[in-house]
């Protein structure tokens, strides 16, 4: 049986595809991976239609994400108008919305994919698609009514499943109207890639421990419950070894919720073997109160290079009573002064535009910040309402958002306002400076705007850049080649950062695309539109 997996997000990273297509193969199935980036054409181009019919696979699966949505909804509508295929979607915003997803494909996967899509390709070849299948975690479609299977019991072993490969044999990508292998056109996956390419993305957890709620994570938890899984070291190290062949690889990417929910044994075990077989660069994640000196420590000597914290806010008063996060910035003052010492890189996350900060939320939230030990960068992010999520059920609730809103938004498209100008540049400029412009509307004056203004401008270009250098270089103990090969393959991406404010060059591509598509075609954008359902 054949398998087609189609990712229509703006870059090549797609882990999750990956390991769904890894698994289908070592069950003995075909597959192969099609990138349509941010796909939104009012027909289905000639040449996306005869790579599927040559191709002529049994099964298309469609993953999204909540930006993907509409361009799911019109990619679907139009591979019906060519094909006779079953369609199935997956990934995270068909599990947090299952019913509004449920209206455009065949099936829908809840969950995790890896073994649902094999047993569907099973079911397909054994008992044909009239049959309804008797699958854990698979909505179906079937003569007019939808049918909810159980969900499925979740992956325990991770280690049974096969790696994902750094850059597979299978993966193709819709550029110029023309369909390329990436394996064959590796500067071409370069160009679409994250960071250049340079970098691996893996996962050796599943979950997260904590249940913030705004996080999409809380509507998963209903699925995923709040156990976090592990891969053991072994297996990672096997995945590393084969991901280290490609020469272009210059550092891995570890994109576990919390790297450091693992225990001291795993982490000491990782730590030898790391050093010992892979010895890259790599970067983790962590949550302030679960970070653990001796662990910074040993991970450091290991190759650790960066670090991305999740802060979100600098009032306790936002984390506590409206996130449900209970993370005090004490905690964070204290894993700042750690990371510091372990002189890795940190990169610092901030959730902005929440509804319902008040101004004082806001002033002390940058004035905490202040508070932390440099050099440091930051990440600001727009509050997504993820449907399911109690913050969201409280906002809808009380009208304070439409909730169809992140649909159609970027989490990093923040909006350009006063504080959240100030808090960007909260790492970079003198302390005095932010003090003093650290103003409530009401008392701010035309000079705290023009200086705010003329502030932001020059650290954006100029003062950002010398500083992300700058930790880069320390958190690679000041090794020249690292430091200029890292470089070398991260300033498209730097550039795309400097020119397009928070959106990549890709993101603001897709967003274009959307907003063009919003004025041709009005009823993709409607609700319930019939003309997209079966």
């Amino acid at each position: 049986m054949k398998c087609l997996l189609i990712s229509l997000q703006s870059n090549a990273y797609v882990t999750g595809l990956k390991y769904i297509a890894a698994n289908v193969r070592d069950k003995g199935h075909d597959v192969k991976i099609l990138l349509l980036p941010g796909y939104l054409e009012p027909t289905l181009h000639p040449e996306i239609v005869n790579f599927i019919r040559d191709y002529n696979p049994d099964l298309i699966g469609i993953s999204l994400m909540a930006i993907e949505f509409y361009p799911a909804k019109n990619l679907t509508r139009l591979l019906r108008e060519s094909f006779q295929i079953p369609i199935i979607w997956g990934g995270v915003q068909v599990t947090v919305a299952p019913d509004n997803c449920m209206k455009y494909a065949d099936y829908i996967c809840i969950g995790e994919g890896e073994r649902v899509v094999v047993s569907l390709l099973d079911h397909l070849y054994d008992k044909s698609r009239d049959l309804v299948p008797d699958i854990p975690g698979i909505w179906v479609r079937h003569k007019g009514e939808i049918i909810k299977q159980p969900d499925r019991p979740l992956e325990m072993n991770l280690d049974s499943l096969p790696f994902q490969e750094y850059l597979p044999g299978y993966y193709y990508v819709f550029h110029n109207n023309k369909i390329y292998n990436f394996c064959q056109h590796p500067k071409l996956f370069r160009r679409y890639a994250l960071y250049g390419g340079t970098c691996h993305l893996m996962m050796t957890t599943r979950g997260c421990p904590f249940n913030c709620g705004y996080c999409a994570n809380s509507s998963l938890t209903k699925v995923f419950g709040r156990k976090v899984r592990e891969r053991s070291v072994e297996n990672c190290i096997e995945e590393l070894k084969m991901v280290k062949k490609d020469p272009y690889v210059l550092y891995i990417n570890f994109e576990d919720d919390c790297f450091f929910v693992h225990d001291m044994e795993w982490i000491r075990k990782f730590c030898d073997e790391y050093k010992k077989y892979i010895n890259l660069p790599f970067m983790v994640r962590a949550i302030p109160t679960m970070l653990d000196r001796e662990k910074l420590l040993m991970l450091k000597d290991a190759g650790l290079s960066v670090i991305v914290m999740g802060i979100q806010t600098g009032s306790d008063h936002v984390n506590f009573d409206i996130y449900n996060r209970k993370v005090p910035f004490s905690s964070v003052i204290q894993a700042n002064k750690l990371i510091s010492e372990s002189k890795a890189a940190p990169y610092y996350e901030m959730i902005v535009d929440n509804p319902y900060e008040t101004e004082e939320d806001e002033m002390e939230s940058i004035n905490s910040m202040a508070q932390l030990k440099r050099p440091y960068t930051i990440s600001l992010a727009h509050l997504t309402f993820f449907p399911g999520t109690p913050l969201t059920e409280k906002a809808v609730g009380e009208k304070l958002v439409d909730p169809d809103a992140y649909l159609t938004r970027y989490m990093v498209k923040i909006d350009k306002t006063y504080f959240n100008k100030l808090l960007y540049m909260t790492p970079y400029i003198p302390r005095f400076s932010i003090k003093y412009l650290n103003k409530t509307k009401a008392t701010r004056n035309a000079i705290h705007i023009f200086l705010t203004g003329i502030l932001f401008f020059i650290v954006k270009r100029t003062v950002e850049p010398a500083v992300f250098f700058f930790v880069i270089t320390r958190g690679l103990n000041y090794n020249v080649n690292w430091t200029c090969r890292t470089v070398m393959s991260n300033w498209k991406t730097a550039l795309a950062k400097l020119l397009f404010n928070f959106l990549g060059k890709g993101d603001m591509e897709f967003d274009e695309r959307l907003e063009l598509a919003k004025k041709n075609m009005p009823t993709l954008f409607e609700k319930d539109s019939h003309i997209f359902s079966k």
